[in-house]
């Protein structure tokens, strides 16, 4: 295991938000391609690893398919919420950049463009170095990573609006460094001791208006006007924002170094599972091999 110093430790607070929505909205769309690009290649009851795996909902998905599935995350309080979630499941606290597991996966995933967050080039063949070493002979590993285009400078890019909570997120990029950051901001109802007003405030959130309001900014405005979020939160609701950083890489990075660490087969699709021509540049899919033969 690897010291909590040096994990992914910070996305803790960010947990109970991720389970409670964003991860369902990552969720969307996943299966199917799964169904298209992995599923066909592995054995019935197949060993998949969930790399990042976060609250786990991908894994009770996995779970649900008939596959024995082994997530692995560096915060403590995502697999908090992952054992709930998925209790067949099998979670590890460790860090994708350092993990060490024997050679018994048929294939390994990891979504939400959660490597993305590994900082460094050299760090991130770490990773793949990892998972190799985690596949079986012929094991596959499939990922999403955004690419050179995926970030950019802009304030709120989405956003939800609930009864007991709302969030943001917005995005900053560095080009001379090649860096970007998202934040998130978490909005919840203030502590009764500090907000009088509370109560009224929860009795509003039920009200007519206040349901046709979330109604029209999570059906429309979160689509064409998703910046108008904050004006539409309760004054008296707190703010908690969090702010993580985030590497893009290319496609020609990522292949050649899950070249280097042994990988086969490397292939490229966009979010429909359709091939990925070179020149696109905002977010992909990679699919890569184990050789057969391979230790």
């Amino acid at each position: 295991m690897t010291s909590s110093t040096s994990r992914y430790s910070d996305y803790d607070p960010w947990a109970w938000l991720y389970n409670r929505s964003e991860a369902h909205l990552a969720l969307q769309g996943l299966m199917p391609l799964l169904d298209k690009l992995l599923f066909p290649h592995l054995p019935e009851n197949g060993q998949i690893l969930d790399v990042c795996c976060g609250t786990g909902q991908v894994s009770k998905q996995l779970i649900q398919q008939g596959y024995q599935v082994t997530g692995l995350d560096g915060s403590e309080k995502m697999l908090h919420y992952a054992r709930e979630n998925a209790p067949q499941g099998k979670f590890l606290l460790d860090d994708a950049r350092s993990f060490t597991l024997p050679s018994t996966f048929d294939a390994a995933i990891s979504t939400d463009s959660s490597l993305n967050h590994i900082m460094s080039l050299d760090e991130l063949q770490q990773v793949f170095q990892n998972v190799y070493a985690a596949l079986k002979q012929g094991g596959r590993f499939l990922f999403d990573l955004g690419l050179e285009n995926r970030y950019r400078n802009i304030e709120v890019n989405d956003g939800e609006l609930q009864a007991d909570y709302a969030w943001t997120v917005g995005e900053t990029y560095d080009a001379d460094n090649k860096t970007g950051t998202f934040t998130i901001t978490l909005f919840q109802p203030a502590d009764s001791d500090a907000s009088p007003s509370l109560t009224n405030s929860d009795k509003r959130s039920h009200s007519i208006p206040q349901r046709l309001k979330r109604f029209v900014y999570n059906r429309v405005l979160r689509v064409l006007r998703p910046g108008l979020l904050p004006q539409l939160i309760d004054k008296y609701w707190q703010s908690l924002p969090m702010t993580f950083t985030a590497k893009p890489y290319s496609q020609a990075e990522v292949r050649a170094a899950l070249e280097v660490v042994g990988f086969t087969q490397v292939e490229v699709y966009d979010f429909r599972a359709r091939r990925a021509t070179p020149q696109r540049k905002d977010y992909a899919y990679f699919l890569a091999q184990k050789p057969s033969g391979q230790a």
